[in-house]
């Protein structure tokens, strides 16, 4: 793919040069020195940090790269923070509908693990009162054995 008539080289610097991997890639004119700069973010990051999904990042430029901790893994997808962060403000309507939408995120996550941890308190609860009532009917029927055979004693 070639650059359109009206792109006169890199977009910040002027650079007659410029990546053509970049451009294919985000659409954007930047030559090495300048695309330097620019921060790529792993899909993951994308995702948590600024609360995408897979089809809002389908729609941003990305590019694959082998992945440095194991080479037999699915290759990584990096994306330009700039455009990630662009792409979610325009989903939340800005930076504070950002920070509104993860907050909202983080108390239901902390909420659902309250009720999780709720839930198995009263398991263990439960647990312990039939585990109780167990050894309450066994020392019962313990003393009802050794009352009768001390009965059967006196008796003879």
């Amino acid at each position: 793919m070639s650059a359109p008539p009206a792109i006169r080289g890199c977009t910040i610097c002027g650079n007659l040069s410029f990546s053509q991997e970049w451009y294919k890639a985000f659409g954007v004119v930047f030559c090495n020195g300048c695309k330097a700069q620019e921060e790529l973010i792993p899909k993951s990051t994308a995702k948590q940090l600024y609360l995408l999904t897979d089809g809002d990042l389908k729609k941003v430029g990305s590019i694959q790269k082998e992945n440095p901790h194991k080479k037999e893994w699915n290759p990584m997808r990096l994306y330009m923070q700039s455009q990630v962060e662009e792409a979610s403000c325009k989903k939340y309507g800005g930076f504070d509908g950002v920070q509104e939408a993860r907050r909202q995120q983080l108390d239901s996550q902390a909420a659902s693990r309250m009720k999780r941890k709720a839930v198995e308190a009263k398991k263990e609860t439960s647990k312990d009162t039939r585990m109780n009532n167990l050894k309450q009917r066994i020392n019962d029927d313990m003393k009802l054995q050794s009352g009768s055979a001390d009965e059967d004693v006196e008796t003879i």
